[in-house]
């Protein structure tokens, strides 16, 4: 493979550089971005409501944050060092005792987490259904 001949250019800020060969193997040219490029806050209208509401250009909201918090459904705060609840079972499979953090349907029938996978793995191969067309 063959290079393309150089051509000799010099720094624009300094004189007294060494020249610098364009078109080598392994040299690299940097050119540093100028900071009023910078990305600019979008203007988007809301899906809902109608008003225009700024964004970020690495925001994808439909919504205004105004109607977006309305939409979002409430979740319970946790609260910091709150008990959790936690249920002891004993797995029927294969006698191991293991804590929950949920209370089964029937605990006297209940499976660890190891055998629970194990057995939902099973069902999974055994399935009739067809994986992919």
């Amino acid at each position: 493979m063959t290079f393309p001949k150089s051509r000799l250019t010099k720094a624009p800020q300094d004189k007294s550089a060494a020249p610098i060969h364009i078109g080598e193997p392994g040299s690299v040219r940097v050119q540093k971005r100028d900071n009023a490029a910078a990305p600019t806050l979008r203007e988007k209208l809301c899906a809902t409501c109608g008003k225009a509401f700024k964004l970020q250009p690495d925001e994808k909201f439909f919504d205004c944050p105004t109607c977006y918090r309305k939409n979002q459904t409430p979740r319970p705060p946790r609260k910091r060092g709150e008990a959790r609840v936690l249920v002891q079972i004993t797995c029927v499979a294969c006698g191991t005792v293991e804590f929950l953090g949920f209370a089964p349907t029937d605990p006297a029938n209940a499976l660890c987490r190891s055998c629970f996978a194990t057995q939902k793995r099973e069902q999974k191969l055994a399935s009739p259904h067809p994986k992919h067309r």
